[in-house]
């Protein structure tokens, strides 16, 4: 698999940039739009060392490379491939209507609106987006300022997360409370069945540890 591609800038077109290795070879790789400005807006120095990182698609006709200036917008684009009717194209289209925060808050907040109002999608999709992704992209808490995406650690306890967002308590905060409370209690609840360590989350979030 090819994780990067390491050389200067040579052109773009529409949604692809070409990057020229040291090797000689010369990539086109798909961008967002908003990745593709960026790098426009650099300066001739920042564009003769460019590291882009990929994600490779090979199809029975075709080899295509797709490519992202941060880690947190790779892992959006292979989670949106996940969801069905979601191509990668329509992928792009999700990261060069809004930044990967941004994103991130319109499924937390199930912001059907928002979200219906990037370029291909209905409120259908948007609505299918925000039941399969909701919680599983998330943002990091001490790297929200950088966009930081991250797998829901949390995920088995989606039952218990939902009953106290139910009862008025943040998704977030929630989320950040049994993440911490599992690590912190490790040693206490080994071997424990999940019923048992759901009982605990609870009494414990109850109580408001």
């Amino acid at each position: 698999m090819i994780n990067a591609v390491h050389g200067s800038f040579a052109g773009f077109e529409e949604n692809n940039i070409f990057i020229l290795t040291k090797g000689g070879v010369e990539y086109s790789i798909e961008m967002s739009l908003l990745d593709i400005e960026e790098i426009l807006s650099k300066s001739d120095n920042e564009k003769s060392n460019l590291r882009i990182l990929t994600h490779l698609i090979h199809r029975e006709d075709a080899m295509l490379l797709y490519g992202f200036l941060r880690d947190d917008e790779r892992k959006c684009f292979t989670e949106l491939l996940t969801v069905n009717g979601i191509g990668a194209k329509q992928a792009l289209k999700v990261l060069s209507a809004m930044k990967v925060e941004d994103f991130l808050l319109a499924l937390d907040k199930s912001d059907v609106k928002k979200l219906s109002k990037i370029p291909g999608m209905g409120p259908k999709t948007a609505q299918k987006l925000i039941l399969q992704l909701r919680n599983v992209l998330i943002l990091d808490s001490q790297e929200e300022d950088k966009g930081g995406v991250v797998k829901k650690s949390s995920n088995e306890y989606q039952d218990l997360i939902d009953a106290f967002v139910e009862m008025g308590h943040d998704r977030k905060t929630v989320r950040e409370k049994v993440d911490r409370l599992l690590k912190e209690n490790e040693l206490l609840l080994f071997g424990k069945s999940k019923s048992e360590k759901e009982t605990f989350l609870f009494q414990t979030l109850i109580k408001g540890n």
